[in-house]
């Protein structure tokens, strides 16, 4: 697929300038997204996808890629979670099974892929 997001319309979505590794933390996104949908969107123009589609796409790349940036980029965003700690008299456990995608990410994938099945 023919890049969905640009910088300007991470921009726009987000309300944040695009990171410094906005490239390489889209493609770990465009890679999250083929995975979830069976590489259905790879081999597609955006362009030639419904106009909710496309806009589905932009918005679920541009959340996605503000989580990885945020979590430390590519390196940190594939990372393992960490299990717990303690400092002092206080500690904490991590949920168990972290999900890689970022909530409004997550939200968007359900539309995704049912379209992707309807095809």
């Amino acid at each position: 697929m023919s890049a969905p997001l640009t910088a300007e319309e991470y921009a726009a979505i987000t309300g944040e300038a695009a990171p410094e590794d906005f490239a390489a933390c889209l493609a770990l996104s465009q890679s999250m997204l083929d995975a979830r949908t069976l590489c259905f969107y790879a081999a597609r123009d955006p362009a030639t996808l419904p106009l909710l589609i496309q806009r589905t796409l932009r918005h679920y790349c541009a959340y996605q890629t503000q989580a990885i940036s945020l979590a430390g980029g590519v390196a940190g965003a594939t990372e393992p979670p960490l299990a717990g700690g303690s400092v002092g008299s206080f500690s904490f456990t991590a949920g168990v099974g972290a999900n890689a995608h970022c909530p409004a990410a997550a939200a968007l994938l359900p539309l995704l892929v049912s379209y992707a099945q309807c095809e």
